[in-house]
């Protein structure tokens, strides 16, 4: 399906946002996805410095400002436009979100409140760690939560790695795999935080 312009009919390029030929900003389309709003392909391992730059040039000429002076369908137009490109830029910039964003797609939901998490190998890293953590805090040792923090990052880097292979062609052959490793790098990405919040607790104690 080639899309045009609904003002002057010329080819759009993607995402069929703003017309190359007259300038008009088209209507919205709500079937895209937000890697096709931002112009960009399906994929995991995305380069987000290029999701960025697509993102901000996109915004600059999308701006509801632009349109200011147009007509109510235009100012609707663009501002529906430049809200999605925010959720993009937010959503497919993360790891963990942009993996369950792309699970969510096709239909699975591994990070929702039905889901249990019965991987006792990951409940036991849980409980490990959240107890590293409070001994840390409890010994007010800051080098000690700086080594963790570091621990913990690597952790983060292997997951992701992982999702990058089992998301790697899409769909995802492994949904459930993939779903396992996106509920570990959530757990390390909340644990990432507490460290980062206990540090700076102690710091200002």
């Amino acid at each position: 399906m080639v899309d045009s312009c609904f003002r002057c009919g010329a080819e759009l390029g993607a995402p069929p946002a703003l017309c190359a030929s007259c300038g008009a900003v088209q209507p919205f389309r709500a079937d895209l996805s937000l890697f096709a709003v931002a112009g960009l392909p399906e994929t995991y391992d995305l380069d987000v410095q290029a999701l960025r730059t697509q993102v901000l040039a996109l915004q600059k000429g999308l701006h509801p400002d632009r349109f200011a002076n147009a007509e109510p369908a235009a100012r609707r137009y663009s501002l529906e436009w430049s809200t999605r490109l925010n959720e993009a830029l937010a959503i497919l910039r993360d790891p963990l979100r942009r993996a369950d964003y792309l699970l969510q797609l096709q239909g699975v939901d591994a990070l929702g409140e039905q889901v249990k998490v019965a991987d006792p190998e990951l409940l036991m890293t849980q409980m490990i760690y959240r107890e590293r953590l409070e001994d840390l805090v409890a010994a007010r040792d800051l080098s000690g939560m700086e080594a963790l923090r570091q621990e913990v990052d690597t952790a983060v880097t292997g997951v992701v790695q992982r999702l990058r292979g089992l998301l790697g062609i899409l769909p995802c052959a492994e949904p459930e795999a993939a779903g396992a490793a996106l509920r570990e790098l959530q757990f390390l990405d909340k644990l990432f935080g507490e460290i980062g919040r206990s540090e700076e607790s102690l710091q200002n104690a």
